[in-house]
């Protein structure tokens, strides 16, 4: 029973309604720090969902890395379609390791505008740290779709696109 709901987790399809699952507050929280930060004043609420979303980021990221890891603590490697299975865990370590990083970048940009201006000096340039940091998650938005993209092309598709996905990274 374990290894079947194991199994169902660790599934194209399910990976991709867990990235679209993200994917949604990713979005909007991008647009609301976009909006905070233009408008100008107070950075604590545009830092904390910045921050915030680069934990989820990191979280995901770091389950989508290890998905071959998991599949063989549950004893679900090595299967009939190894080969699919090591295309899909090959896809998922470079798209989490992407979220990962991204994710990672986006909370320190942020952490450096917390910090004190004797130890970082951000004074005047918050807006720009915080941009950046909000283009670390933007570039983790294309990450997930690139991801999503490649799922569904293995669950439509099948063999052939297995040897795509080694290709294509």
């Amino acid at each position: 029973m374990v290894r079947f709901l194991v199994r169902m987790l660790l599934s194209p399809l399910a990976i991709s309604i867990f990235n679209i699952v993200i994917l949604f507050p990713l979005v909007i929280a991008i647009l609301e720090v976009a909006l905070g930060i233009q408008n100008g004043g107070d950075f604590h609420e545009p830092m904390d969902i910045l921050e915030g979303m680069g934990v989820v980021l990191i979280g995901w990221g770091v389950a989508l890395e290890e998905r071959h890891s998991l599949r063989h603590i549950f004893g679900l490697a090595g299967e009939v379609d190894e080969n699919r299975q090591a295309a899909i865990d090959h896809s998922c370590h470079s798209a989490g390791l992407g979220m990962l990083i991204f994710g990672l970048f986006a909370e320190m940009c942020v952490e450096a505008v917390r910090l004190p201006n004797h130890i970082i000096n951000t004074h005047r340039i918050e807006h720009v740290v915080l941009y950046a940091s909000l283009a670390f998650l933007v570039i983790s938005v294309y990450v997930m779709l690139h991801h999503i993209y490649l799922l569904v092309r293995v669950m439509l598709a099948g063999k052939q696109v297995v040897s795509d996905l080694h290709e294509s990274h």
